[in-house]
């Protein structure tokens, strides 16, 4: 029977270990290195992260790592389960100690949407990472702000609508804006801060402290369809969709292996789509070319009926690869 407020502190327990769909990430499948993570230092930021998918449960790993006390916020009744699953995952993979396991849960506090929101008050910090629905975050965002302090920063980690338009709804615009994180959240150095606006200054460098509080490296970009990272990213991995529509090489594995050698890549563009979702390519390309009205962003017709076919990549068993 679940409670509004879970303060038992967690004790390691055996579970099957948590089956992550994009268990190295993207930017690890995409380069040889990754930035090595650095050692955090004690702080009292108390953050609130709401929605409890990967992302969001990536996100509340990294804060609760470096001591800030985090409040996760999910709907489903097993959400705390879940949480436990995923760090069984990281200490199957040697990226946690048990012990580490251990800290990040006892620096966590397991709530529900919609009961537990009046606790939202006495924190620093909201981050929503709900489904990237757009009516559902104008919805969820609206509902937070009126539970958060008057100091209180609000933030949404999409990487797919403007943070303009998703501040629209409250009250408060200026303190509003995108904390964008790179999965894997705990292996990624990264966070793009995207300027609504309306976003004031004060809340940009406020939003830039805690990146910095969590030892990473914060860049500020101007509010704009697919941000630095997506629009870079999406076009490149869509053009080698239609390279394989004209007939250019005679598989997939020639592509991605002309790109790994060329490029110095681990991971080819075809593999990486499969990896990421033919599906989250195809709609991104999509959201890209409808706010830019501009061809290059046009979504390939073979990408698109690959999505159509239920072909969605790994997670459908098949996509530019077969993997059933």
């Amino acid at each position: 029977m679940k409670s509004n407020v879970l303060r038992r502190k967690t004790q390691y327990k055996d579970t099957h270990f948590f089956n992550l769909k994009f268990s190295k990430g993207i930017l690890i499948e995409l380069f040889d290195e990754i930035p090595k993570k650095k050692g955090g230092h004690m702080n009292s930021l108390s953050v609130a992260v709401v929605g409890t998918g990967l992302m969001g449960k990536g996100i509340g790993h990294t804060f609760a790592a470096h001591n800030c006390k985090v409040y996760m916020y999910g709907r489903s009744p097993n959400h705390q389960d879940k949480m436990y699953e995923y760090l069984d995952h990281e200490v199957e993979k040697n990226r946690l100690s048990i012990k580490e396991r251990q800290e990040i849960l006892d620096n966590m506090e397991f709530m529900y949407i919609p009961e537990d929101y009046p606790a939202l008050c006495k924190v620093d910090v909201i981050i929503e990472t709900v489904k990237e629905d757009k009516t559902l975050k104008l919805k969820v965002l609206k509902e937070l702000e009126s539970h958060a302090s008057s100091t209180c920063i609000l933030a949404s980690n999409t990487s797919t609508y403007s943070i303009t338009e998703l501040g629209s709804v409250l009250d408060k615009p200026e303190r509003f804006l995108g904390l964008h994180f790179i999965s894997p959240v705990p292996l990624i150095d990264l966070v793009e801060i995207i300027r609504g606006y309306q976003t004031t200054d004060d809340f940009v460098e406020k939003g830039s402290k805690i990146v910095e509080n969590i030892c990473k490296k914060s860049f500020v970009v101007s509010d704009s369809p697919g941000f630095i990272i997506n629009r870079l990213l999406v076009p490149f991995l869509n053009e080698a969709s239609i390279m394989m529509s004209e007939g250019i090489v005679e598989s997939p594995e020639v592509l991605d292996e002309i790109m790994k050698r060329a490029m110095n890549l681990k991971k080819g563009p075809l593999e990486l789509a499969d990896l990421i979702g033919l599906d989250s390519i195809f709609y991104s390309m999509e959201s890209l070319y409808y706010n830019f009205s501009d061809s290059k962003y046009r979504p390939s017709v073979y990408l698109k009926n690959m999505v159509n076919a239920g072909h969605l990549g790994r997670k459908s068993g098949r996509g530019f690869y077969n993997y059933e």
